[in-house]
């Protein structure tokens, strides 16, 4: 098998539960991935996904709030790629869909603006047996915000830094 950076990835740091990043922005890609994580033994999964801005499709959204709700038992929607669109508006239609499925904000849905502050909250939320699913940047470097600007961005170092402090407390 090869290893695609970003791509069904899992970052080990000795926790006794999986977490996997994989880039997945898109409602197919989505399906894919959650069939295999369907097919996994696991007790729980915890699912941070946000969507994209920038004039991207914004009808997929509650969409992909719903996949995530329908295989998730805790969503935490959080900031991708806002471009140039509102962030918390671009959270509040993806966590619009996972609450039709019937999450509810606060217990099993969350919705954290700060991706790093979503992350530590999915890590910190894990237990033994669990999966910790982090979609829609995989690899990349950096989250495209307002005015064209790029920030330094990496899931894969996000979630270390995250399970190294859960690990150190």
């Amino acid at each position: 098998s090869i290893d695609v950076p970003g791509r069904f990835q899992r970052i080990d740091e000795g926790q006794n539960f999986e977490v996997i990043i994989d880039y997945a922005p898109e409602v197919e890609s989505m399906k894919a991935l959650h069939s295999v994580i369907k097919s996994m033994e696991c007790n729980k999964v915890i699912h941070v996904l946000g969507a994209c801005g920038g004039g991207r499709d914004a009808g997929k959204r509650p969409i992909l709030g719903v996949m995530a709700a329908s295989v998730a038992d805790t969503v935490i929607v959080t900031n991708e790629d806002p471009y140039d669109d509102d962030p918390q508006t671009i959270i509040e239609q993806v966590a619009q869909g996972a609450l039709n499925t019937g999450k509810i904000e606060g217990i099993n849905l969350f919705s954290i603006i700060d991706r790093s502050e979503a992350i530590a909250k999915a890590v910190n939320s894990a237990h033994e047996g669990d999966v910790v699913l982090i979609t829609g940047k995989g690899a990349e470097q950096a989250m495209c915000i307002a005015g064209g600007k790029k920030v330094p961005w990496d899931d894969r170092k996000e979630v270390s830094k995250a399970l190294l402090q859960r690990k150190n407390e």
